[in-house]
């Protein structure tokens, strides 16, 4: 045992220690590892010291889950897009006649060249489950471009339907003609069949060009679906009554201005344009790209979320009722939160 005040033998020996590996006091010793040997050669020569890489799990992750949701959505908006939806809408007025409550229209718009399936079966298969009376077909048959390849998916429709029996009427899209030199604004409203291929085939297949009348009869009773044009003998010879008969216009392009003022001005010297009570259309898809609640994002011509008058369903301005569908395809691109849309229009008298 050591006296007092006399330093034990065992920190002698550890304070030599410290000083032979140049140690200050405090410091712990480094293990003298082969590893370390050489970490510390290349510290003396100043190499860059390579040190294990940590693993990122959360980055990782995170990266991972990014991708699952953006595939996740990208599978949904393709299983929307293949998706046929139905939608009823039911327009009740007065002046439909007795004979036509209850009386179905099924519209169908904006093919685009799309196939529903081979042969266009899912369609024909919707199509012919739905309680109708009369086929509305308003325009854009073939894909942009004028392919009429692309026409085959109706006609493969229409065959099925003249197995029906049911009347089908149609007007054409500007997909389904030549657009004409310095075309003026909203010429694709009302195309006149004239010499167009895409006519030639629907007729052949039993389709009925509205233009410029068709009356409908049931009993003693009738309706009229007409453009905006008026044919004077023509109408004349129908005793149409744009007050007293029940008029439907239908036309590709919505018609989107104030009508009251519309006929006005150019009905003020001459009858020129029609009344009617009811306009049914295509041409905007609806939208295409739609979000709940804000509805339609972007509608060409007219900005960021626009009047939803403007591009899609059922709506009731100055006494006249109008319907958008958002039609079968598109012209390029997807669509979003807007499923393809085969509409059914039924009229009610009160």
């Amino acid at each position: 045992m050591p006296e007092a005040g006399e330093v034990p033998r065992e920190v002698k020996r550890g304070v030599a220690r410290r000083r032979e590996s140049g140690l200050k006091f405090g410091e712990q010793e480094k293990k003298n590892t082969k590893q370390d040997r050489k970490a510390r050669k290349a510290e003396q020569a100043g190499e860059f010291v390579m040190k294990p890489k940590k693993r990122h799990w959360g980055v990782l992750i995170a990266v991972l889950t990014v991708l699952l949701a953006a595939g996740l959505l990208v599978y949904l908006v393709a299983r929307s897009n293949e998706r046929l939806r139905i939608t009823e809408v039911v327009v009740r007025d007065e002046r439909v006649p007795g004979e036509f409550d209850g009386f179905r229209i099924l519209q169908l718009s904006d093919f685009n060249g799309k196939s529903f399936g081979e042969g266009n079966r899912r369609l024909i298969d919707t199509v012919k489950a739905i309680d109708f009376d009369i086929v509305l077909l308003t325009g854009d048959f073939i894909a942009p471009g004028g392919n009429l390849d692309t026409f085959e998916p109706v006609a493969n429709l229409l065959e099925a339907l003249a197995e029906l029996g049911k009347p089908v009427y149609y007007v054409l899209g500007e997909n389904d003609v030549e657009t004409p030199d310095n075309a003026p604004d909203g010429w694709n409203r009302c195309i006149e069949q004239g010499d167009s291929p895409v006519a030639q085939k629907l007729e052949a297949l039993g389709a009925q060009c509205i233009y410029p009348i068709t009356v409908i009869e049931r009993g003693e009773a009738r309706i009229f679906l007409t453009g905006i044009t008026y044919y004077e003998k023509l109408f004349d010879s129908y005793n149409f009554d744009s007050d007293k008969d029940f008029s439907i216009c239908v036309t590709h392009a919505p018609i989107d201005y104030d009508v009251d003022k519309r006929l006005e001005s150019v009905n003020r010297y001459s009858f020129r344009e029609l009344d009617f009570d009811m306009s049914i259309s295509g041409h905007t898809l609806g939208g295409q790209y739609r979000l709940p609640l804000l509805k339609t994002i972007y509608l060409k011509g007219y900005g960021l979320f626009p009047q939803e008058s403007l591009s899609y369903g059922l709506h009731k301005a100055q006494n006249r009722y109008s319907f958008i569908t958002a039609g079968l395809g598109v012209k390029s691109g997807f669509r979003l939160c807007n499923s393809p849309e085969i509409a059914v229009i039924e009229l009610r008298g009160n």
